[in-house]
């Protein structure tokens, strides 16, 4: 094996996105003038990925990373850790990049509110802000409705609220890794305000090719000076608008790859892995994912954990 090759463990139920990233690196792997190849394992995170590299990168959904951690605990081995924006990262963006009202509180704040507060709208999106849940995904909700969701949810837990963008026609995915373009790509267009129907890049979804250089002039701008962990920025392009709006700020290492071609999917991954090699501000759960999915490998715990109550550093 090349001593000099970047390795990532593709830890995910999901087959697309580790063929995804092997088409796409494919020849960039096998240029001889690139002075490393990428070697991509997968596993289906049926159950605890039991053997890693300590320099491997790790590409990971947070429920399985979550589930993992527990495991790891439960073989008194270290919780892997991966770095990620802040949560509070997208509220605290300036309204002219987002183009809307943005808020982040406890659920037992929400419980405890007889209206919503101004700017929302009477059917604002509402979802947990990092990461999701089965209890919340995220959609639009009057506060009867996410009141009602919230009912049994951890009164700690952080739900973000913003109001409803109409009309989004285009979004696009960049990557931003130490304050630098790694990669970017439309990944789906809408077909209208009223209508469901979403085309993906994989599709066939034709993009504005002027829109590339815009959005990632925006997410650098949303990123700048914010956050020291590389960032999977989303924004959106409102139909008949060259204007995009941020929409998330998300991990790289659980960010879904696009079309950033050979170059840009390389990129990717090394920054991938530097959430891993180099991590900073890490990952932590909110309880109600840990109460989600922490269990999921109870069956393969080892004594250290089998009877004590899972507990996330």
């Amino acid at each position: 094996m090349d001593s000099t090759a970047l390795i990532c463990s593709v830890i995910t139920h999901e087959e697309w996105i580790p063929r995804v990233m092997a088409e796409q690196i494919d020849s960039c792997s096998k240029d001889p003038r690139r002075q490393r190849s990428i070697i991509l394992h997968h596993h289906h995170g049926f159950g605890p990925v039991r053997e890693v590299g300590v320099r491997e990168a790790i590409w990971i959904t947070p429920g399985l990373l979550i589930a993992q951690n527990a495991w790891l605990a439960s073989q008194g081995r270290p919780s892997w850790a991966l770095s990620a924006p802040p949560t509070m990262w997208l509220d605290g963006l300036d309204q002219s990049l987002t183009g809307r009202r943005i808020l982040t509180v406890t659920a037992a704040t929400i419980l405890a509110w007889r209206r919503l507060p101004s700017g929302l709208g009477q059917r604002p999106w509402s979802q947990l802000a990092a990461g999701r849940v089965s209890g919340l995904p995220a959609a639009r909700r009057t506060l009867e409705d996410l009141q009602r969701n919230l009912r049994t949810a951890p009164p700690q837990s952080l739900i973000r609220i913003q109001t409803h963008l109409p009309n989004i026609h285009e979004e696009w995915r960049v990557i931003i890794d130490r304050d630098r373009i790694a990669a970017s790509s439309g990944y789906c267009l809408h077909e209208g305000e009223d209508s469901r129907v979403i085309t993906t890049v994989f599709d066939g979804a034709v993009f504005d090719p002027r829109h590339r250089r815009i959005a990632e002039d925006c997410a650098l701008q949303a990123a700048k000076g914010r956050s020291p962990a590389p960032i999977s920025v989303d924004l959106a392009f409102l139909r008949g608008s060259d204007r995009p709006l941020v929409l998330e700020g998300n991990p790289v290492w659980c960010a879904a790859p696009y079309a950033y071609g050979p170059q840009g999917m390389a990129s990717f991954l090394k920054a991938v892995a530097a959430c891993r090699t180099d991590p900073v501000n890490p990952y932590r759960p909110d309880p109600w994912m840990l109460r989600e999915f922490g269990g999921r490998f109870r069956s393969s715990w080892g004594p250290v954990r089998q009877d004590q109550t899972m507990v996330m550093p």
